[in-house]
């Protein structure tokens, strides 16, 4: 596994990894839009999961309520923050570290806006919105064939010395 800063330059790597290929953020999270994400509470992680709005750069934003006693706790400043992705049915596995921070950014907010918001929320203008910004500082990502076909195609690709799919790091 790769471990990488911001700019993509590999920090560490194990000894096993011999099938790394570096991705973006976007083709990392492509297709992937569901997430847990987990911030430290006094002496314990707690995650929660969150629907992606968007991407800008290296920071993933989510629409999040400022009730909610976990925003409360991190309110405008920076707290550490892990994020995971994954969709099973495709082998497809997506593991990020930064720091998040809670924006009321009314002009952000009516962008990422979307219907399924309106679930959550009485509208655009609801004043206990607020933007939860991840910013990435280092991902990583696993990927092989997926479906049951594609796993066991994988499984006997690997067991007779082939690639059993891609792992990597994430450049920023």
């Amino acid at each position: 596994m790769n471990v990488l800063r911001p700019g993509g330059q590999v920090l560490a790597m194990t000894a096993t990894d011999t099938n790394t290929e570096a991705r973006t953020l976007d083709e990392a999270l492509q297709g992937l839009h569901f997430a847990m994400v987990g911030t430290p509470d006094n002496e314990v992680w707690k995650s929660r999961p969150l629907t992606l709005a968007g991407i800008e750069g290296s920071s993933l934003h989510f629409l999040v309520s400022a009730d909610a006693d976990w925003v409360q706790s991190i309110g405008t400043g920076s707290t550490r923050c892990g994020t995971t992705f994954s969709d099973p049915s495709k082998n497809d596995y997506v593991a990020l570290q930064g720091s998040a921070r809670a924006l009321r950014d009314q002009g952000l907010i009516e962008a990422l806006w979307s219907p399924e918001a309106g679930a959550y929320f009485e509208g655009k203008d609801d004043p206990n919105i607020r933007v939860l910004a991840v910013d990435v500082e280092r991902g990583e990502y696993w990927d092989s064939p997926g479906g049951t076909i594609g796993r066991l195609l994988a499984l006997t690709k690997a067991a007779a010395g082939g690639d059993p799919g891609k792992e990597g790091p994430i450049k920023l």
